[in-house]
């Protein structure tokens, strides 16, 4: 039973950053302690988005470190300035990093049809692979927005891991993964806390039912 964190951008947010994303990114020296406690601690690293920063500043750290991290993006934005391109998705991969899909146009799922949801994620999940010339396994649900009819497509679209933006811990074979939403203004040590907390049994059963509650099956939770 370990967390999982969910990052955004790294360092100062860009001007073509929307005001309701500034809030997601975190200072390089609060990124920087994210990976010296990841060092010591067994917690899963995710960064949403597919900003540059992925690959000018979050890469040569996790390198450095010795650590790995999942990368989603959003198909749409590759190549955009300020965010990865083909080539920088290519550098992620041979590093070791997990490439998924966070969708094609980053819209909210449970604000569309299910034949809109299957076209948005298959289509991202086939333009990845073509760079990457290999499967892709994950998904990130855009702006968190996740409930048992999305789930339910993501299944029928034999998505192999979803994750989302509920908090919580999990066991790694999750097939619905929660993640512990990181922000600019989180204090230190509660980051801290989040990272280095030891989980119990009866830690993960609470918040699988919290999470049971919110948007799905007990079925549906392991690959």
């Amino acid at each position: 039973m370990s967390p999982c964190l969910l990052l955004h951008g790294i360092g100062e947010p860009p001007a073509h950053i929307a005001d309701m994303e500034r809030p997601y990114w975190l200072t390089t020296e609060i990124f920087a302690r994210i990976v010296e406690l990841a060092q010591h601690n067994d917690v899963r690293l995710t960064l949403d988005d597919g900003n540059d920063t992925d690959v000018h500043i979050a890469l040569p750290a996790l390198l450095r470190a010795g650590l790995t991290a999942s990368f989603f993006i959003p198909s749409d934005r590759i190549g955009r300035p300020g965010y990865v391109s083909e080539d920088d998705i290519r550098t992620l991969q041979v590093a070791g990093m997990e490439i998924g899909s966070h969708g094609r146009a980053h819209i909210r799922w449970t604000e569309v049809s299910d034949d809109v949801i299957a076209e948005d994620v298959s289509s991202s999940i086939d333009r990845l692979r073509e760079i990457l010339g290999e499967r892709v396994r994950g998904v990130a649900v855009p702006y968190g927005a996740c409930d048992r009819r999305v789930l339910r497509v993501l299944r029928a679209l034999h998505v192999e891991r979803v994750y989302s933006s509920f908090a919580g811990p999990d066991p790694k074979d999750a097939w619905l993964v929660r993640r512990d939403c990181l922000m600019a203004d989180m204090p230190a040590a509660t980051i801290e806390r989040l990272m280095t907390r030891k989980y119990t049994a009866v830690d993960g059963t609470l918040s699988f039912l919290r999470t049971w509650r919110r948007a799905g099956e007990a079925s549906m939770w392991r690959a």
